[in-house]
């Protein structure tokens, strides 16, 4: 079960407009989760959303039927 906190960090990856690079202790629970990866393409490693991340919060927010909630 994830914590407030570690779905406030899924949705701030998700909705970031700039990279997000910094490393915490909720960004290690969802790396641990398989919710969020290090990309490391570019030289610089940002954050980002995987598969299983991006289908999380999409159930989540009910995005799949037009319209979002979160």
């Amino acid at each position: 079960m994830l914590s407030h906190h570690e779905l406030a960090t899924l949705l701030l990856i998700r909705d970031a407009d700039a990279p997000i690079q910094t490393l915490d202790s909720d960004f290690l629970a969802l790396q641990r989760y398989r919710l969020v990866e290090m990309d490391e393409a570019g030289g610089d490693a940002t954050l980002r959303l995987t598969t299983r991340g991006r289908e999380l919060l999409r159930r989540l927010t009910h995005e799949g039927d037009g319209e979002r909630t979160i």
